[in-house]
């Protein structure tokens, strides 16, 4: 495992009850905890809490179907990326693929997750608190303390009509003269919105909405990309030309 912190690495529990002093592992948390890797009373521990913030604590109560802990110390901005990344993705056909891209890109850095409902989309359902706990994992397993915002699956034409600050991409593999690559146009200190289509590509009248919406058309290489691919090669570009 690489790790890119200089706090020596410790098991990760995630909290939302949080106190000025104290913090409350939830029952799923608190199992882990006390049964699984079997912290007792008055081990040090780290809570973090999905918003940057990461928590020095110690065990001072252990009950059935939670632990309270004592905070100790507060790290700020712990793991946090210096950019703000949106991707705009059209889940997989097979969920899998996409749960995958998830994972990979919470790893990385991701801010904001918005699952696409598009022309070509093969899947229009998915399910919410599956994905949550997908982001709770990678985040506490590649050791930060801020969790990215999925929010509900979106029509991609609600997207491609809102006004998002920084610069908007939009991936797709039809023929086009106005394609440019991705990377030369990522600028550190500016946000970045991206858009990648289902297994069947945006339609045709979703490139042009995008086109009379002023999104970049933008290619990822001279490789065809499967959807998780295409998504997990963007926010790596992103992550890449903000440390490089």
């Amino acid at each position: 495992m690489y790790l890119c912190n200089h706090f020596n690495y410790m098991q990760l529990f995630y909290s939302e009850h949080i106190s000025p002093t104290t913090i409350l592992l939830p029952e799923e948390e608190s199992v882990h905890c006390t049964k699984v890797l079997r912290h007792s009373i008055g081990h040090s521990i780290q809570i973090v809490d999905g918003k940057g913030t990461l928590y020095d604590a110690e065990i001072i109560e252990i009950h059935k179907k939670q632990t309270l802990c004592s905070i100790k110390a507060a790290h700020n901005n712990f793991g946090v990326h210096p950019y703000f990344l949106r991707m705009c993705v059209a889940p997989t056909k097979n969920i899998d693929r996409f749960e995958f891209f998830l994972e990979k890109a919470v790893e990385m850095g991701v801010n904001e997750i918005i699952p696409l409902q598009c022309d070509n989309s093969e899947r229009t359902i998915i399910k919410h608190e599956r994905l949550e706990r997908i982001c709770i994992s990678a985040m506490k397993q590649s050791y930060k303390a801020q969790k990215p915002f999925i929010a509900p699956i979106q029509k991609c034409s609600t997207i491609l009509t809102n006004k998002y600050e920084g610069v908007c991409c939009i991936a797709h593999c039809s023929d086009s003269e106005h394609k440019k690559s991705l990377f030369p146009l990522i600028t550190k200190g500016i946000s970045t919105t991206i858009l990648i289509g289902p297994e069947g590509d945006f339609s045709p009248n979703e490139i042009a909405l995008a086109q009379q919406n002023n999104w970049t058309e933008v290619h990822l290489g001279t490789s065809r990309l499967r959807t998780e691919t295409a998504a997990i090669a963007a926010v790596h570009s992103v992550y890449v030309k903000h440390f490089e």
